[in-house]
């Protein structure tokens, strides 16, 4: 029993210096993370124009404005050039056209059963009689070891009678 204590006060202790070296790392990680969150975005403005002295708004807002905030975004990009196809010179391609052609077909021929008008004919099918083959009688047929049961068995269930309980009866469980 005081293996198994000494046991587990070793794994917690272990897992709680594991735990705190990773949390150590991430949280060292993380000062930098928000250090270039809020030297690219818009936070270090927002905390820039709070804590500075409120100047007087002019007439003029270019004056005022910063052109080198908006430089980034008036930069001119640039695509690859296309290149013209084949298939995208070809009329055909974007237009309807019509082509009129002359198609040849097998000739049909005509089958036993197309010329058969009872198979065409619903009510018909209902008048045929249907032929079967005799049937043979085999030997295992006459086989009584097969066939002779000597005993029957009969196991007669009987089953209680249903009681009636108070929630079958109860108005409030069925919102009658």
């Amino acid at each position: 029993m005081k293996t198994k204590d000494n046991v587990q006060k070793a794994i917690t202790k272990s897992l709680a210096v594991i735990i705190s070296l990773v949390l150590i790392s991430i949280t060292v990680n993380a000062q930098d993370f928000w250090k270039t969150v809020l030297e690219n975005s818009s936070f270090s403005q927002l905390a820039m124009a709070m804590t500075s002295e409120a100047t007087p708004a002019s007439a003029d807002a270019n004056s005022t404005t910063d052109a080198s905030a908006f430089a980034e975004y008036l930069t001119e990009e640039t695509e690859e050039s296309l290149q013209l196809e084949n298939w995208m010179t070809n009329e055909n391609n974007f237009f309807e056209t019509v082509n009129i052609e002359t198609e040849i077909e097998n000739r049909l021929e005509i089958e036993s059963w197309m010329t058969n008008e009872s198979l065409f004919n619903g009510v018909a099918a209902y008048f045929e009689v249907e032929t079967e083959e005799a049937l043979e009688l085999e030997d295992w047929m006459k086989n009584m070891d097969y066939f002779g049961v000597q005993t029957i068995e009969f196991e007669l269930e009987t089953e209680e009678g249903l009681e009636i309980e108070t929630w079958m009866t109860d108005n409030s469980v069925w919102k009658i």
